[in-house]
């Protein structure tokens, strides 16, 4: 075996891999003063680790989003613990991550990237928790439409909404700013669904056959349990469509007819294209 392992190669793989001293020098040991094997080592022995931490559940994280002159990328990561999900290089490497999926056509889903989960696991092994990509996506932004976005101040909820427009090019900055006021609506009130008519069918269906075991809907005529569900639906339309919203900032006004009083305003077409909404440990 070569000579004995230094102080020097330990602090530099520790630096390198952020693994602790003694892993380290077993690692130098085993590889007889290989760096390079010694990386490769307690990567191995990392994952390993991680791997046995497989059932702690991941429901801490952050939320990044990121513009380039005609994109615009949003990523979730998630890991076990809030300590984590405010390290640095995990902020570093989501905002990295972000700047990538604008230049790299191969990150447009970065969830399901290789090379993005490669880079995640090395990160991993330094925080000593189970992290993944939860989710990730690039929306290209058009000349006929805004992109809104907003960022909760813990990072762990964000939305974008793209409103689609035409008309006086003098209006797209309150085009925009409508567009932001929405995004933050999605970050309030988390809608799931655009309009009632994405909503599944089955899900209705669902939700019907919950409120029918309510203790409310118990005993009433067939006449008096449709107006029922026709109420329970109606609000939950209401609770989970963004058009059928009603807006934060005013609560007597649904988004749809917000829209409507908008594209009058703004003196042209106005519509909710798509929204995206990210939070942290919600569906």
């Amino acid at each position: 075996m070569s000579s004995a392992i230094s102080t020097e190669q330990v602090m530099s793989l520790r630096n390198q891999t952020g693994a602790g001293i003694m892993d380290c020098k077993a690692a130098l040991k085993e590889a007889e003063g290989d760096m390079a094997k010694a990386v490769e080592i307690l990567r191995k022995k990392g994952i390993a680790g991680l791997a046995k931490r497989a059932g702690r559940t991941m429901k801490e994280g952050l939320v990044e989003i990121k513009f380039s002159a005609d994109k615009c990328a949003i990523a979730e990561i998630n890991c076990e613990t809030d300590f984590v999900a405010k390290n640095p290089d995990v902020k570093k490497f989501a905002q990295d991550l972000v700047s990538s999926m604008l230049t790299d056509a191969s990150l447009a889903n970065p969830a399901e990237s290789e090379s993005a989960k490669e880079k995640l696991q090395n990160l991993a092994m330094k925080t000593g928790e189970n992290m993944i990509i939860r989710r990730g996506t690039v929306l290209n932004i058009s000349s006929d439409s805004v992109l809104g976005s907003y960022v909760h101040t813990d990072f762990k909820k964000a939305a974008l909404v793209e409103l689609s427009f035409s008309g006086d090019s003098s209006k797209k900055e309150a085009v925009l700013s409508l567009a932001k006021d929405l995004a933050m609506q999605c970050v309030a009130m988390a809608p799931k669904w655009l309009n009632k008519e994405d909503v599944p069918a089955e899900v209705i269906e669902k939700e019907k056959e919950i409120y029918k075991a309510t203790p409310q809907a118990q005993g009433k005529s067939e006449v008096a349990l449709s107006k029922m569900l026709e109420g329970r639906i109606k609000k939950f339309y209401e609770e989970s469509c963004l058009n059928e919203q009603a807006f934060i900032r005013d609560q007597k006004v649904k988004i749809a007819d917000l829209i409507k009083v908008k594209a009058q305003e703004f003196g042209g077409s106005l519509s909710i294209k798509r929204f995206v909404c990210y939070m942290v440990g919600v569906e």
